[in-house]
């Protein structure tokens, strides 16, 4: 979160899973979710000692402008037990601000939304 300014929505995806593939796709260039401008997205996948790397390079082509990290102690960290998994963060204050489970990325955009708004509020 070091350097970032504003909220960060953490995407924990796997590399082989059904329910996961729209949120690759989602991440691809050009794709638009419906996510605010203001809001970064990180993608994190399970670590090097526990997928592969070339797993994580086949799913990750075409992704611009949100990093993919393969971080098991983001996992602990969070405390995620499944995928697709998504952590809203403010960043600048280190607090989660919003979290769901990822059924679809409308499911994701409105738990941003309400957390955008509420901080508005």
């Amino acid at each position: 979160m070091d350097g970032s300014d504003g909220l960060v929505l953490v995407a924990f995806l796997a590399t082989r899973c059904d329910g996961c593939e729209e949120f690759w796709r989602g991440l691809g260039a050009g794709s638009d979710v419906g996510l605010p401008g203001s809001v970064a997205v990180v993608a994190v996948t399970r670590g090097p000692g526990t997928i592969s790397s070339a797993d994580v390079d086949e799913v990750a082509t075409g992704i611009n402008g949100a990093p993919v990290i393969m971080s098991d102690t983001a996992w602990t960290d969070y405390r995620v037990s499944g995928y697709p998994f998504f952590v809203l963060v403010d960043a600048p204050n280190r607090r989660v601000v919003g979290e769901t489970v990822g059924f679809g990325w409308p499911d994701v955009v409105s738990m941003v939304r309400a957390a955008t708004d509420a901080d508005e509020n």
